[in-house]
């Protein structure tokens, strides 16, 4: 077993409000999605839980993370630091909780994307993206196309991100274009159907 009951409670009681909420949402939403793509479960809870420990962590307190586990970050990092908490939560998950790699893989990438992704970094980001407390326009489609294909959702979820940061005028990190560019360059498109 990945995370015992003692250490989920751990987890959880240093998630306060909404993003407590928010992190049981997305590990319902992990072990659905994991159950039906054919993906780990326990992992993909595990991951779910440990996604956003850091999310609360001022400027100072990401950096000083970064400093600590030998994070470099990349200039949108430095400058929208709030992105730093994946690779900050990854370092906790892995020091503190003993997680597997491919565990911190996926909580490091839950907020950029990467090229190259794993299905339990695609459960991650998707289950991130979808789970039953988010509401905002978009979210239902990304729903549905989670129903039916993990990358064409995934793929809308990279549309409407990249769309939204460039209207708000925001750096857009290389880790979200590469992530976006592979799944086109395979092929993939969620325009394709009629839904």
């Amino acid at each position: 077993m990945l995370c015992n009951d003692e250490m989920r409670r751990d987890i959880l009681s240093r998630l306060h409000g909404y993003r407590y909420e928010h992190t049981l949402g997305c590990e319902r939403a992990a072990k659905m999605l994991a159950e039906r793509f054919g993906g780990e479960v326990d992992k993909a809870a595990f991951a779910a839980i440990l996604h956003d420990i850091t999310k609360h962590f001022s400027k100072e307190e990401q950096l000083n993370l970064c400093e600590k586990y030998g994070i470099i970050p990349c200039n949108v990092e430095k400058s929208e630091p709030k992105m730093l908490h994946g690779k900050t939560a990854a370092a906790i998950a892995r020091a503190e909780y003993g997680a597997p790699e491919d565990v911190c893989a996926a909580i490091a990438c839950h907020t950029t994307g990467k090229h190259g992704m794993t299905l339990l970094d695609k459960i991650l980001y998707l289950a991130d993206y979808i789970e039953d407390t988010r509401d905002f326009h978009g979210v239902e489609k990304a729903r549905k196309l989670a129903r039916k294909d993990i990358d064409r959702a995934l793929l809308y979820c990279y549309d409407q991100t990249l769309c939204e940061l460039i209207g708000r005028g925001k750096l857009i990190h290389s880790d979200t274009i590469g992530a976006y560019n592979d799944l086109v360059g395979h092929g993939v498109r969620w325009r394709e159907e009629h839904d």
